[in-house]
């Protein structure tokens, strides 16, 4: 009963699904610069996940996966903002390009995850006054105006203090970066 079983080809469709997932996080960015809305980006990444595995047979390997399912995702994007009456602002299509180039160098899935638990480690390292000044801004959304009268800072001072917490972050998650 050791013997190995021959494993059976993967679909179409699954190898699909597979690609989509493995650069899931570059295709929401992607969506959402495009839609500028949290729920429709959502909806918006099922949608292009389906019209690429509806699509995969036009696809060719010979070229980068990321190209073709960013072209695929922004007319998505901009079928769902006609869809739901929303204003097309579409970035210039360099800008969406450099974006889309600079996520392509930050790595697949894996590397992302592997940076955000980096990131949340040297988060955990923090002095609890900077983690509760980072838990204000990028989770509650608080305005950095609001923030400043909770605290009884300056803008500037609050400034400063952000700068010096991303220093501190970007540091500690490029020293627990693996060395080549």
């Amino acid at each position: 009963m050791d013997a190995e079983q021959p494993s059976e080809p993967i679909s179409p469709q699954n190898e699909a699904f597979l690609a989509v997932l493995a650069h899931r996080t570059m295709l929401k960015i992607h969506i959402l610069c495009i839609v500028r809305d949290p729920h429709l980006a959502e909806d918006t990444l099922s949608d292009t996940t389906l019209a690429i595995v509806r699509s995969w047979h036009t696809y060719n390997p010979a070229k980068p996966f990321e190209a073709w399912a960013r072209g695929v995702a922004r007319n998505v994007a901009l079928a769902n903002l006609r869809k739901h009456k929303r204003a097309t602002i579409v970035l210039d299509e360099n800008v969406l390009e450099a974006m889309s180039a600079a996520l392509d160098a930050e790595g697949g899935e894996a590397e992302l995850e592997e940076k955000k638990r980096r990131l949340r480690a040297c988060l955990a390292k923090l002095p609890e006054h900077s983690r509760e000044l980072i838990k204000l801004r990028y989770f509650d959304d608080v305005s950095y105006v609001d923030i400043a009268t909770r605290t009884r800072r300056t803008i500037s001072a609050l400034y400063m203090a952000f700068s010096r917490i991303h220093a501190s972050l970007a540091t500690c998650v490029k020293l627990q970066s693996p060395t080549i």
